[in-house]
């Protein structure tokens, strides 16, 4: 069967292909149209407007199970095997974002609460537990190290400057006639 010029104009128009694409696809398909443009759409990983549609409810599912797992996992804060709070984290969040203004206030609460010696666990259903304090003495650590670090470095660039200039006043003084070494 001949493929006539308006079944391949008709092909790019509804799929965006090229003529050489739509010819073949045309001749495979025996002039079918609506075959070629369903093969066409299978190579390309075409997806049906029902499956876009479908996308939402995925995203939906997936909020709603983050909100069940949030009422899953408890915040615990306790002092000497007392416990002072045990509230799931989604009333908690709730809480934070209700009085966002004071949300200073909290971060200076979490580091009294801290430093007063009380501990502050996220509890998870299956009975693991997240200890922050091990946490924020590892953060407290890495950050520790990074400061040592960064304190070493002016040092070491301070001394490689050093030296360069010196080595600078050396090719001055070779100039002059003179090899002269300068520590500083």
């Amino acid at each position: 069967m001949a493929i006539t010029m308006e079944q391949i104009d008709e092909m790019r128009k509804r799929t965006n292909c090229s003529y050489e694409e739509a010819k073949e696809l045309l001749e495979k398909h025996n002039g079918d149209l609506l075959e070629a443009i369903v093969d066409f759409e299978k190579k390309h990983g075409y997806q049906s407007r029902h499956e876009s549609y479908q996308k939402p409810h995925k995203l939906g599912r997936r909020i709603k199970e983050l909100i069940q797992k949030g009422f899953r996992i408890r915040v615990i804060i306790e002092k000497d095997k007392n416990v002072i709070l045990n509230i799931p984290l989604n009333i908690l969040i709730i809480a934070i974002l209700v009085t966002m203004p004071f949300f200073w206030l909290y971060l200076i609460g979490f580091v009294a609460i801290y430093l007063m010696g009380y501990k502050i666990r996220l509890r998870k259903e299956e009975g693991l537990e997240v200890n922050i304090d091990e946490i924020v003495n590892g953060i407290g650590s890495k950050v520790r190290t990074a400061a040592e670090k960064m304190r070493e470095q002016p040092v070491e660039k301070e001394q490689n400057h050093n030296q360069s200039a010196a080595a600078a006043k050396s090719e001055e003084k070779k100039e002059d006639g003179y090899n002269e070494i300068t520590v500083e």
